[in-house]
C-alpha cells in the first residue's frame, strides 16, 4: 500500500528511499554541484526547508563542512526522524512563514514541498526564501513537473499543484532571485512512465509515495544510475536543458 503524505509511513519510507535509491544519489550529487560551482564561498549557514526525514541536511552539513544546518517542516513525524539521526537545529515550521530573521543563510535548498501548496502560499513561500537569503546567497528548488501526456496529463487540486519553468520564474524573479539555472530533469525515466499511463485514468492530486526500491546491484538499478550520470554531465558540463522529465530543478541567487 503506498503511503500518504504526512504520516508516520510516509517518512519511514522516504528515508529508505533517500539512502537506497539511486534516484536520490542523482538528487544529491546534481544539487552539491549546483551549489559547490556557484557558491561564492564556503556557506556557513544554511537552510533545508521542508527537510522531511533529514538525510539531505545531513549530507549537506557533511559534504559542505557547514556550521549551522537547519531544518523546518511542517509535521512533527518527519522531525522525530531527522532528530533520530542526529540533526540538532530542526523546527516545526510552515516555509510559507520561516521562523528566521532577515539575511541569515548563504543557502536554501527546497525539495519536493512547492508541489504540496497553494498557489498564495507557495509565492509567499518563494517570498520567504529571498527574505532570509543573504545578498548573493543562493536558493535551489526542486519541485514536481507536469506528468501525463495529452489528455492523460495529471491535474491540479486545491492542495496539490505541478509546475513548469515559466511557472516557477513569475514566482521567483518580483522576489529579486535571479535564476541561474533551470530545467526539467529525469527525462527518459519520465516519458517512458507517462507511456506506460496511456492506459490508465489521468491521475489527480497528490498521489502519494509509491515508489519501488530497485534491487541493490541489480539490473534496472545500474541502468537507472548510468542514465542518470550521462543526464547529469549534459545538464552541467554540457549546459544541455533537457526537453522534458517529471522533475523541475532551479537554482537562483538573490540580487
Amino acid at each position: 500500500m503506498t503511503p500518504r503524505i504526512f504520516t508516520p509511513e510516509y517518512y519511514e519510507q522516504l528515508g529508505r528511499i533517500e539512502q537506497m535509491h539511486p534516484w536520490s544519489a542523482y538528487m544529491q550529487r546534481l544539487a552539491f554541484a549546483l551549489l559547490d560551482s556557484h557558491s561564492a564561498g564556503p556557506p556557513t549557514r544554511v537552510l533545508d526547508a521542508g527537510c522531511g526525514a533529514g538525510y539531505f541536511t545531513l549530507r549537506w552539513k557533511e559534504h559542505s563542512r557547514i556550521r549551522a544546518a537547519a531544518g523546518v517542516d511542517s509535521s512533527v513525524d518527519a522531525l522525530a526522524v531527522s532528530r533520530r539521526r542526529g540533526l540538532a537545529l530542526v523546527a516545526a515550521a510552515g516555509v510559507e512563514a520561516l521562523p528566521f530573521r532577515p539575511s541569515v543563510f548563504d543557502a536554501v535548498y527546497c525539495a519536493d514541498v512547492l508541489q504540496h501548496l497553494s498557489r498564495d502560499d507557495a509565492a509567499r513561500t518563494v517570498a520567504e526564501f529571498a527574505r532570509v537569503l543573504r545578498p548573493g546567497g543562493l536558493v535551489l528548488i526542486r519541485t514536481a513537473a507536469r506528468r501525463g501526456l495529452g489528455s492523460k496529463k495529471h491535474r491540479d487540486t486545491a492542495d496539490y499543484q505541478q509546475w513548469e519553468p515559466g511557472k516557477l520564474r513569475a514566482h521567483l524573479e518580483p522576489c529579486g532571485l535571479r535564476i541561474l539555472r533551470m530545467s526539467l530533469i529525469n527525462w527518459l525515466p519520465s516519458l517512458a512512465a507517462d507511456l506506460r499511463a496511456l492506459g490508465r485514468p489521468a491521475p489527480a492530486g497528490d498521489v502519494g509515495l509509491g515508489v519501488a526500491l530497485p534491487a541493490v546491484g541489480g539490473l534496472r538499478a545500474l541502468l537507472l544510475t548510468a542514465y542518470w550520470r550521462i543526464e547529469q554531465t549534459a545538464l552541467l558540463r554540457l549546459g544541455v536543458g533537457l526537453p522534458g522529465g517529471h522533475t523541475l530543478l532551479c537554482l537562483a541567487r538573490k540580487s
